[in-house]
């Protein structure tokens, strides 16, 4: 009978840990963009001209908060909040895969490539938040998190996403 009470306890346990883990997963933050809602993020090559986003168009969107970690040293475990990418290509009829290369550049003109096989595989988050915060000033508008990858990729105050069939 003992047994069987712990074995019913440990059940419901796991039961009652994956609900709340399911309830919680996905669920945005709600992040304060108040300093920087109006900042623009510029899309090339979705449309005939440039499309410009802001980040007040970004939080508007199915956004998730999401718990990853950069496989480099360099940052470490994140929590991120705002749209995937194809959220916001699904505006347009595309997804990231779609594309022969996105280029992502920073107001720093750092930029990173991603061909055709890395998008199939590895969703990309405009983050507008991070670990429940603003963005810090020298990473708005938004911030690229791609799950478990290395943070080289994650490029801060993107300016300019450039879509290349």
């Amino acid at each position: 009978m003992a047994k069987q009470r712990i074995k019913t306890v440990v059940i419901l346990t796991v039961f009652v840990c994956a609900l709340l883990s399911l309830t919680a997963c996905g669920k945005p933050d709600d992040i304060d963009i108040s300093g920087y809602a109006d900042q623009t993020i510029s899309l090339i090559g979705i449309d005939d001209e440039p499309v410009q986003l802001t980040v007040a168009d970004l939080k508007a969107m199915e956004c998730e908060t999401i718990k990853t970690e950069s496989t480099s040293d360099k940052i470490g475990v994140v929590r991120a909040t705002g749209p995937w990418l194809d959220t916001v290509l699904k505006t347009y009829g595309m997804k990231q895969g779609e594309f022969s290369k996105i280029i992502i550049t920073g107001a720093d003109e750092y930029d990173t490539k991603l061909d055709q096989n890395y998008l199939k595989e590895n969703p990309v988050m405009l983050a507008f938040g991070i670990d429940g915060k603003p963005l810090a000033e020298d990473a708005v508008p938004c911030r690229i998190i791609i799950r478990k990858s290395d943070s080289a990729y994650w490029v801060r105050q993107v300016r300019e996403i450039e879509f290349i069939r």
